[in-house]
């Protein structure tokens, strides 16, 4: 039980390194104003902050985070957001209230047809439909094609687990 509780608790500590580290390491923060990233650029903007400092309390037993409506997720193996999530990895996911939780560089579900994608907001706008997000997997040349809107955009991951 003491090591279930240990990886547990080595798991949150590894998300809560990752949300403080990350920020620090992608210094590039896209602008609304500008262009949509082209095919094989390399623009990563770090998530946006939602677990606040004092929503998580560690205890030598066990770690609680003070988070409402939180779902769980498993990933499939697609490599197309390697290294950040994995085969093996898990994530914390909220429902957000879309446009206003969903910020570039944060991680989003999405529908597409019958398929369930994850993938990096690398861009944000809005045109005569309203909302819209342009997504890419890290490890993918391109975008995803066309705009993702907001009904078809699930959850946004907010920690991951290792």
């Amino acid at each position: 039980m003491k090591k279930i509780l240990l990886g547990y608790f080595l798991g949150i500590m590894t998300v809560t390194l990752i949300s403080l580290v990350l920020p620090l390491s992608n210094a590039i923060i896209e602008q609304p104003n500008l262009e949509i990233p082209e095919s094989g650029e390399r623009v990563r903007a770090s998530p946006s902050n939602y677990i606040l400092q004092d929503q998580v309390r560690v205890f030598n037993t066990h770690v609680t985070l003070d988070i409402e409506n939180v779902k769980w997720a498993k990933f499939k193996d697609t490599g197309s957001m390697l290294p950040i999530i994995n085969k093996d990895s898990f994530a914390l996911q909220i429902e957000p209230q879309c446009p206003r939780d969903i910020n570039v560089g944060d991680i989003v579900s999405y529908k597409r047809n019958e398929d369930i994608i994850i993938h990096r907001v690398v861009h944000a706008g809005e045109d005569h439909e309203g909302p819209y997000f342009v997504l890419r997997g890290d490890n993918n040349p391109v975008n995803d094609p066309g705009k993702v809107r907001c009904e078809q955009i699930d959850r946004k991951v907010i920690g991951i687990l290792y």
